[in-house]
């Protein structure tokens, strides 16, 4: 975490006005991750599930701007929380497949008490990252559905495959469900749109970067208009649907953030 007074300090080294915003935007923020905590009520949720746990990490894009090193520390900031499980939603890499067998080193030090899930992204190989991800102990989900126990109860845990280069197929997923408790993870948040509300309690995604570059009175899909969705960043309810959409971790087109720091999800679930 850092203080405001690094904030400041590193600001002023970088000179003022644009020179300022620029070396903040360079240096400072894309590294200065933000831990958010939000519950999440869910009204069928049985009893041994009440205050569950899930950390949510998404859009790590590791890459020459963002290191093994930057990967490693976020890594222990989530194990420093004890989830009960971690979710993994998408974009993994950035660039070039060759940066996937030392993420998926990194991410093999991820603990949950049980288990760690993960949906691919648009910038994913999914065969490939299948195999990575698996060797390192973590389940791909691509439009398939778990049942997670606690003793005679259960949740049920969605993922589904990237809405705009994989063949996301949100009834698929779900057959089957019939009141129970269910949590989908999505890269793109935009699947939502796809569900019969009812059948998810919780959706958790990322993709947007919450804009990545954020300019105040200036709507954040003017930077990157690929992210042409109302759902941009933080907490959604779309009818019957809790969705959460996570700003990322990583960096893609421009290796820096502005006003979207990247950030680590802490749900707890509550009836």
């Amino acid at each position: 975490m850092i203080s405001r007074r690094t904030f400041l300090l590193g600001a002023l080294g970088c000179g003022v006005g644009p020179t300022a915003i620029g070396g903040y935007s360079r240096l400072i923020e894309p590294r200065w991750v933000d831990v958010n905590h939000i519950h999440i009520k869910i009204n069928t949720l049985p009893k041994r599930f009440e205050g569950f746990t899930i950390v949510q990490l998404s859009d790590i894009h590791h890459c020459k701007y963002v290191p093994a090193e930057f990967i490693r520390k976020c890594v222990r900031q989530v194990n420093a929380l004890s989830p009960d499980i971690i979710a993994l939603t998408g974009d993994f890499i950035y660039e070039s497949d060759t940066y996937l067998p030392a993420l998926a080193e990194e991410l093999s030090h991820l603990k949950a008490n049980e288990g760690v899930f993960a949906v691919p992204g648009n910038h994913d190989n999914k065969e490939l990252t299948l195999y990575a991800l698996s060797k390192s102990g973590i389940r791909l989900l691509i439009n398939e559905l778990v049942p997670l126990y606690r003793k005679n109860d259960y949740i049920l845990i969605a993922g589904v495959d990237d809405l705009w280069l994989g063949a996301a197929d949100v009834d698929k997923t779900l057959r089957g469900v019939n009141g129970e408790s269910t949590i989908m993870l999505s890269h793109n948040p935009d699947i939502v749109t796809g569900i019969k509300h009812g059948n998810v309690d919780f959706v958790m995604a990322g993709h947007t970067h919450g804009g990545q570059i954020y300019i105040p009175f200036v709507k954040p899909t003017v930077m990157f208009p690929q992210f042409d969705t109302p759902y941009i960043a933080g907490l959604f309810h779309v009818e019957k649907t809790t969705l959460y959409v996570n700003k990322g971790i990583g960096t893609s087109t421009y290796p820096m953030r502005f006003l979207a720091r990247p950030e680590i999800s802490v749900f707890t679930l509550t009836g």
